[in-house]
């Protein structure tokens, strides 16, 4: 009876373990991007350039709920959580995961930056 108790924790251990197979976690590849300066302040150059330094972000999200992104270069990591269809990084709003698609939107002075990400296969 002893030995049936401690196999059958050790199993629910083992299976608590077992990598989430969740949509939300994975590597994400940026689909479309939507540069939205004003003219007063950006040219049409800079509103390219813009577009597309963004779309070699990649957004990584581990199952233990680090969500990386790899931006220009540059790595930054934080711990996240999704509240509804709200993606929270350390507590701050970052963006939105609807219908299987990942959604930020960055202000700047210029404008508005808005980006979605898919699934990569990767």
């Amino acid at each position: 009876m002893r030995k049936s108790l401690v196999i059958g924790l050790l199993s629910l251990v083992l299976a608590s373990c077992a990598p989430k197979d969740d949509p939300f976690f994975g590597r994400w590849t940026v689909d479309k991007v939507n540069v939205d300066f004003d003219a007063d302040w950006a040219t049409p150059e800079m509103v390219r350039q813009f577009g597309s330094m963004e779309k070699d972000n990649v957004v990584m999200i581990s199952n233990d709920s680090v969500l990386t992104l790899v931006m220009d270069g540059d790595t930054m990591q934080g711990k996240c959580s999704l509240q509804g269809t709200r993606i929270m990084v350390d507590g701050e709003p970052w963006g939105w995961f609807e219908e299987g698609i990942i959604k930020t939107e960055t202000s700047t002075p210029m404008g508005y930056v808005k980006t979605s990400y898919v699934k990569s296969n990767q």
